[in-house]
């Protein structure tokens, strides 16, 4: 295995339902029914759908005729915060042809978290979203319930976006209380840069992160990095930064081997949710590193 394939393989949870795409559900997984037989199908994640659409997501599966594919779809939920209801909603999809083995879910506080993880189907990992000035109070109920962490990175609106002092936070909150983590939002880019937040003609623009600079970052803090050297990281915009070699992946003094990326996706730095699979893929592929 390559230290590119190691960083990437099955980094993207495709999130087409959500904004900006803000996709129909048939289009949602047409689209991931046909990532699954690309080029590039070993990038991707989990199918992610709230659980107030899964009756809706049923009808599109079938619809698709995505039952006949040789492998199951993995897929992760989130949760509508209706503990009871959404149990009801994914008691059909234990097993079968698209089953899940992923909840996500947000609580306004430590009490709720715990009712909330406490009544999370068995057999489900289980991510919170929090902010990381939460991460004192969130991350031992994490563990207590060995759930996982979420981070949002950004979104439809500049404010929406976390500083790198922030994300450097909760990555190193996380690798020291030895917590996965996924993030969501706003990573459609390789690198940090200047982007539209969204598809449409007069989008804004802003400074978004990127999701190379963030599971880099991941790596780097996993193996006990200094905070200024994570925040140096996931501030990092130029392409030239970062040499790739087949079994090394080197960021200024930081050498880091297949094995060393390999074994931090697969125990910390789990994934991200985009709302385009393509885009992420071919800004990859643009800067040569595909």
């Amino acid at each position: 295995m390559t230290v590119t394939r190691a960083l990437l393989e099955g980094i993207i949870d495709y999130a087409g339902l959500f904004p900006p795409a803000s996709l129909d559900m048939q289009t949602a997984v047409r689209n991931y029914s046909a990532y699954r037989t690309c080029e590039d199908a070993w990038m991707l994640g989990r199918f992610v759908v709230p659980a107030q659409r899964l009756t809706e997501f049923t009808a599109a599966f079938a619809e698709a005729c995505c039952s006949e594919q040789m492998s199951p779809w993995l897929l992760s939920v989130l949760s509508s915060g209706e503990t009871d209801e959404d149990a009801n909603l994914i008691e059909p999809f234990s097993e079968g042809a698209a089953f899940l083995d992923a909840i996500e879910l947000k609580a306004p506080d430590v009490a709720q978290l715990e009712q909330r993880l406490a009544s999370a189907p068995s057999g489900m990992v289980a991510y919170a979203e929090f902010q990381s000035q939460q991460s004192d109070a969130i991350l031992p109920v994490l563990s207590k319930f060995d759930a996982r962490a979420k981070i949002r990175t950004g979104g439809v609106t500049a404010d929406a976006i976390p500083s790198t002092q922030e994300i450097a936070d909760f990555l190193i909150a996380c690798a020291k209380a030895k917590i996965p983590f996924k993030a969501t939002a706003g990573l459609h880019h390789p690198l940090r840069s200047t982007k539209k937040l969204t598809y449409e003609e007069n989008s804004a623009s802003a400074v978004m992160h990127g999701f190379v600079n963030v599971f880099v970052a991941a790596a780097i803090a996993y193996q006990g990095a200094a905070r200024e050297d994570v925040i140096g990281l996931l501030n990092e915009e130029s392409p030239a930064a970062f040499q790739w070699k087949k079994d090394t992946l080197k960021w200024n003094s930081y050498r880091l081997s297949t094995k060393q990326i390999k074994a931090a996706r697969q125990q910390f730095a789990i994934g991200f949710g985009s709302c385009s699979f393509t885009e992420p893929v071919a800004e990859l592929k643009a800067l040569g590193w595909l």
